[in-house]
Parts: C-alpha cells; sequence; structure tokens
C-alpha cells in the first residue's frame, strides 16, 4: 500500500512544483513599476560621501562640532541620529540612553534637555572609541545643529519606533525650510510609512522590512515587481555571511533611481571595493579618507 501512497505524493510535488514554475514566469512577464521621481536631495554625479555621525572617527559623533568638521574637510552629506526628549526636543544621538556616549546616565525619552546638557559629550564608548575631546561637548539639539549648518545635507535616522519623533522631525525641518536637503530613515519601517502619509513633501529611505523585500525579489530575479516608497536605500556590505550589497542590487535600485548608500565604510580597500561595485553614496566615520582617495583619479 505503500506504492499509491509514494505515487501520490510524488504527483502532488510535480503539480505543486509546475504551478509555482507557472506563477514565477507569469511575474517575469508582469511590467515593472516605473522609477521614483528626481527630488532636489539628489543632484550629483560622482561618489557622495557621507560623514557617519558626523564623521565620528574625528570628533565625538552625533555633536555639532563633528559636524562642522565634516563640512570643512569637503563631505557631502551629514548622516545624524535623533531621539525625542521628555520636554519633545529632538536631540542628536544614536543610542536611546546617554550613558555610552557622554559621562551621564539615563534614557534619553525620561530626560529634559537641560538635564542632558549638563553632561559631557566630549568622550565616550561608542562615538569617539579609545580617545577623549579636549574641549567640552554638550548633546546638541536638531534645531540647534539646523541653525549652525543651514546650507548642509542631512541623512537622519529616527531611531525611536515611537511616532511623536517623527511628528517633531517633520515640523522642524519644515520650520527650517530644509526638505530638499534632508532625506529621513530610519530601521522601523512602520516609523517611515507613517512619516510619508504625514509629512510628503520630505523624502525618505527604505526601511529594514522594506530592504529585505528589495533584496529578496532582486536575488529571484523579480526586483521589477518592488513598488519603491522612497528614494535612496543604506545597506551594509554583509549581513553575517549574506552578501547584500552586489552590481545586480545596485543595478536595480538606480534602475528605480534610488541612490545606493553603503555603511559604515573605514578601510582603503573596503571603500575602493564599494566604489567599483557603483554605490552612489558611502557613509563613513572617516570621510577624511573617503575623500582623499575621491580626489584620487582611477579610486572613488
Amino acid at each position: 500500500c505503500a506504492l499509491p501512497i509514494y505515487r501520490g505524493l510524488m504527483k502532488l510535488f510535480f503539480g505543486v512544483t509546475l504551478t509555482a514554475l507557472i506563477i514565477y514566469f507569469v511575474l517575469l512577464l508582469i511590467p515593472g513599476y516605473p522609477p521614483v521621481d528626481e527630488i532636489p536631495f539628489y543632484q550629483d554625479s560622482g561618489v557622495l560621501v557621507i560623514a557617519h555621525r558626523g564623521g565620528r572617527a574625528l570628533v565625538p559623533g552625533n555633536t555639532i562640532e563633528a559636524a562642522k568638521n565634516a563640512v570643512d574637510i569637503g563631505s557631502d552629506i551629514i548622516e545624524i541620529d535623533v531621539h525625542l526628549t521628555a520636554d519633545n526636543t529632538l536631540v542628536v544621538r544614536h543610542d536611546a540612553m546617554i550613558d555610552t556616549t557622554t559621562n551621564g546616565t539615563g534614557l534619553i525619552a525620561n530626560m529634559t534637555l537641560s538635564d542632558i546638557q549638563a553632561y559631557d559629550a566630549g568622550f565616550n564608548e561608542i562615538d569617539y572609541p579609545e580617545a577623549s575631546w579636549e574641549i567640552p561637548l554638550t548633546v546638541p539639539s536638531l534645531d540647534s545643529l539646523f541653525t549652525a549648518l543651514p546650507n548642509q545635507r542631512y541623512l537622519i535616522e529616527l531611531k525611536p519606533r515611537a511616532l511623536p519623533p517623527a511628528d517633531a522631525l517633520c515640523e522642524l525641518i519644515l520650520e527650517h525650510k530644509l526638505q530638499n536637503q534632508v532625506v529621513v530613515g530610519s530601521f522601523h519601517s512602520s516609523v517611515l510609512q507613517y512619516f510619508r502619509r504625514s509629512c510628503p513633501s520630505i523624502p525618505t529611505s527604505l526601511g529594514k522590512s522594506e530592504i529585505t523585500l528589495f533584496v529578496l525579489l532582486e536575488r529571484i530575479n523579480l526586483g521589477h515587481l518592488f513598488k519603491s516608497p522612497g528614494y535612496s536605500i543604506q545597506v551594509p556590505i554583509k549581513y553575517g555571511d549574506f552578501a547584500i550589497l552586489t552590481p545586480g542590487l545596485v543595478k536595480l535600485a538606480q534602475n528605480l533611481n534610488m541612490h545606493v548608500d553603503v555603511w559604515t565604510v573605514n578601510d582603503p580597500v573596503e571603500l575602493e571595493l564599494v566604489s567599483n561595485i557603483g554605490v552612489d553614496g558611502i557613509i563613513t566615520d572617516r570621510p577624511d579618507i573617503a575623500i582623499s582617495l575621491r580626489n584620487t583619479p582611477t579610486i572613488l
């Protein structure tokens, strides 16, 4: 009696496989989505140097001083992270707590701006490892950074999963009239989806789950079915042992008019490698090295 069961299972297997192949080939024939529109933020040719947290290997990261230094040495874009304080002020900081990037302690969401700025951000474990800054620095508000550097472009990551920081960021960008100088990103796709609905004039990149779908579709040659809700993607070279950044991924993104920024690349060999793959931007702690290589013929 085992033989009829085996034959039945094989028939089912081949039937399912044939159906899947038919569906796959039909999907291959479906016309793709059009590319996203051009936006003022991306009007450059060549590889953009994006100073990660303002270039945190050069000056303590996510500070006005780091951002100014990044601008002075020729960085194209300042990448920063933001959190919302208890008194509804956006501050430029990566972690949800100040413990790892100041000499203080506490959750940003439970502290006021004045509480946070009472501590020194001139040395820390994360943004400026194994070094100290001679001049005391404070955690800046995003408003103060915009005021200090009103003509720069910013890649701003919304760190919290909550929605009030997204509302505060929209309001502040519009107040400073920087909607053409900012792209907003987040690991949380739900936050970006909310931000796009509530603040449609400010462009965004893709969130983690959106990038995951994009990568998977590209791997099975169905990338044309991806309808991009954003204007750029920020990806690592690898995630564990899985290669994320490939020539095929870059080509697909650029066919959809999305810019591809790779993070966080500091090594000169890797900088040249990702440039040869064709990325549009390099997010780096060492913008000085990236700029030097870019200014060297035949490298970046």
